[in-house]
């Protein structure tokens, strides 16, 4: 069998990728699994086994594309009654609570943890800092630990 290049695997990455997204968002982190992403991509469980030995890799590897679909949800713009304000409406959409179980999943199962949470959490606390300034920081924890309360219920 020949050799595949370079750009054929990054296409095959990229498929499982897009597959990974869908399913963290539609299914959730444990329900997702090699034989469901090979349903969907056409791509061998053990294709994607090669390329993510671990399922933890999948979400160290979409790090910041789900940071990217978390903030997308937020009200940077504005002062911090607005943040607040789409963090609690976020807490009814279905992808913003599908990207906070996956990220608090994360931070408590991943053998990497400390670095998802660092790219994770600091992140936030640094973006909510640089577009709202002081007392960012303790919403951002208070915002946590709502949803937390809330998600719990």
């Amino acid at each position: 069998m020949p050799k595949r290049s370079k750009e054929d695997t990054e296409v095959t990455i990229k498929t499982i990728m897009d597959a990974v997204v869908d399913q963290l968002l539609r299914l959730g982190y444990d329900k997702m699994s090699y034989t469901t992403l090979s349903q969907q991509t056409g791509v061998s469980r053990t294709g994607i086994s090669h390329h993510f030995p671990k399922k933890t890799d999948f979400v160290l590897a979409l790090d910041g594309r789900i940071f990217n679909l978390f903030v997308t949800h937020l009200d940077f713009e504005h002062d911090l009654d607005a943040f607040e304000n789409s963090w609690m409406k976020g807490l009814e959409n279905s992808e913003f609570l599908a990207i906070l179980r996956l990220f608090f999943h994360h931070i408590v199962a991943a053998d990497r943890a400390d670095s998802f949470a660092y790219y994770g959490v600091d992140r936030l606390y640094k973006l909510a800092g640089d577009k709202l300034g002081e007392g960012s920081r303790k919403q951002v924890e208070w915002l946590i630990g709502k949803s937390l309360i809330e998600m719990s219920k």
